[in-house]
């Protein structure tokens, strides 16, 4: 029972901190101006997060970011964040 009950409030205190974790790059996002191009579910001017995600499934959150820097049209987008910030958003997308 004991052992049960472990894993169970280790399961949750993962979920806490993935919620966290998911909420800050949502808001870091926002700050950097990503939804004015996109939308989790449907094309705007750029595609969903959604396609984005099916995009890169299975590849390392650095793949997706090397493809995100190649891009001129996300030269704004950079300048606003930073690397560590940069993978825990593209991981958000990537959970879509």
């Amino acid at each position: 029972m004991r052992k049960i009950l472990i894993a169970a409030v280790a399961g949750m205190t993962v979920a806490v901190f993935q919620s966290a974790a998911y909420a800050a790059a949502e808001d870091d996002m926002k700050a950097a101006g990503c939804p004015a191009c996109h939308e989790v579910d449907k094309k705007k001017v750029g595609p969903s997060f959604k396609d984005v995600s099916g995009k890169y499934k299975g590849k390392k959150a650095e793949e997706a970011m090397a493809g995100m820097k190649g891009k001129p049209v996300h030269k704004g987008v950079l300048a606003k964040t930073n690397d560590a910030s940069l993978k825990s958003m593209i991981e958000w997308v990537q959970k879509q």
